[in-house]
């Protein structure tokens, strides 16, 4: 599972969470606040993502993250 922020794209570590992560992410985008996300980098290394619900543009959450047949993967 994947979410993308500002047009930067996260894997999520654990798919389990992911309601609890939608449920921070809402949060922070509707209170502007700040929200602490554990996603994997680009290297699939822990790392945790702070999200600031005041300056972030967009945020997607992606199910499935396989790349589309119109996207190159890489």
């Amino acid at each position: 599972m994947q979410i993308i922020v500002d047009g930067t794209p996260w894997n999520l570590q654990d798919d389990a969470s992911a309601p609890k992560v939608f449920e921070g992410l809402e949060a922070a985008l509707q209170d502007s606040t700040e929200v602490r996300i554990p996603v994997l980098d680009p290297h699939n290394r822990r790392v945790d993502l702070l999200v600031n619900g005041k300056t972030v543009r967009t945020v997607v959450l992606d199910a499935d993250a396989d790349p589309r047949p119109t996207e190159v993967s890489g």
